[in-house]
């Protein structure tokens, strides 16, 4: 007698019963967790993935929100398991998910948290795939969760992105009734001391900010005193002048960065005879941070950090000695809207 065929296992045959379970999340959660591990034993990675997502999803649906990110990360977990890369189907998986998670609790996050995680390994962008950190910074930002929306709209570097940023910061200033200085360095300063400086979000959180501010609805527009050519071939056609020293510096560093030396010229030939453009930056720093006063914004440690972080990686300038440290972007976002900065950690608290 020739032996039993084995039988191929299916997305038909294995996911009725465990969707026949609900509403019975536990149940239905722990069975499709039984079934795609003996799936996973038996290489059959894809199927897994199917199951966990159409499970996670029916559970997220009857707002069972703990089982269905349990069942989501899972997902996710087999994915790098199967080293399935990113691409507009996987990412669509988990976008479908996350518009389907509760937007309290810890639920959001966690999913969110993992998914990064995967496409930092799985794509192209070390630090994350840039689509779908827009989509989770844009989630975050109509849930009004700013410090969460902030990390990824920057990590995403899209232009959209650095739009929906300026949008969300003219808010989180209240329209210009706090100080718009702080706001401004977080949208701009990052993209600046990346490597190589990332020019493009930058200007368009700069020159959207700046045109929100400057509207007839905003609380500071009467700050705005006048606009000026900026004499330059790039990227921004006029500087807007106002009585904050932050904002114009900004818009000045910008067009000074563009100036920087090319990648691979030394800092010998770049400084030259008259020490070149690396000898403006300094002057433009050291001009307006005392201008900004030993309690603006310019003159906080963590932003005098990131600009010398510029200078040293940008401008070739060698750094003070002793100077240094770790993780300066992440002590300047974390510590603009601690304490000082215009109010900002008040509002960041609402």
């Amino acid at each position: 007698m020739p032996p039993r065929p084995i039988k191929t296992p299916t997305l038909d045959s294995l996911l009725p019963p465990i969707l026949a379970l609900l509403p019975n999340a536990y149940s239905a959660h722990q069975k499709c967790l039984t079934t795609t591990a003996r799936l996973v034993h038996s290489n059959h990675h894809q199927l897994a993935v199917e199951i966990l997502f159409a499970t996670s999803k029916e559970l997220l649906k009857i707002n069972e929100g703990s089982s269905g990110v349990e069942s989501g990360v899972r997902m996710i977990q087999v994915m790098s398991e199967a080293e399935i890369k990113v691409d507009d189907k996987s990412r669509a998986s988990i976008t479908q998910l996350l518009a389907l998670t509760p937007t309290t609790g810890p639920w959001r996050k966690k999913l969110a948290d993992a998914a990064i995680k995967w496409s930092q390994q799985f794509g192209e962008c070390p630090t994350g795939d840039p689509n779908l950190h827009h989509y989770i910074g844009e989630m975050y930002y109509k849930d009004r969760a700013f410090p969460l929306a902030e990390q990824h709209l920057l990590s995403s570097g899209k232009r959209d992105s650095a739009l929906t940023l300026a949008q969300m910061m003219y808010e989180w200033c209240d329209h210009g009734r706090l100080d718009p200085g702080s706001y401004a360095v977080r949208g701009t300063l990052p993209f600046l001391a990346q490597s190589p400086p990332s020019i493009l979000p930058a200007l368009t959180f700069l020159t959207q900010f700046l045109s929100l501010l400057s509207s007839s609805s905003s609380a500071y527009h009467k700050n705005f005193i006048t606009a000026i050519p900026s004499q330059t071939s790039f990227s921004l056609n006029e500087v807007h002048l106002t009585t904050s020293p932050t904002l114009n510096f900004l818009q000045l560093a910008l067009i000074t960065v563009q100036r920087a030396p090319a990648p691979g010229v030394s800092g010998v030939a770049a400084r030259g005879m008259d020490g070149g453009i690396a000898k403006e930056w300094e002057g433009l720093c050291r001009r307006y941070s005392r201008n900004s006063g030993v309690n603006g914004v310019l003159a906080q440690k963590e932003v005098q950090e990131t600009l010398m972080q510029i200078s040293t990686e940008v401008f070739h300038i060698p750094p003070p000695r002793g100077a240094g440290g770790n993780d300066l972007l992440q002590n300047l976002m974390g510590s603009l809207f601690g304490g000082g900065g215009g109010g900002a950690g008040a509002i960041g608290a609402r």
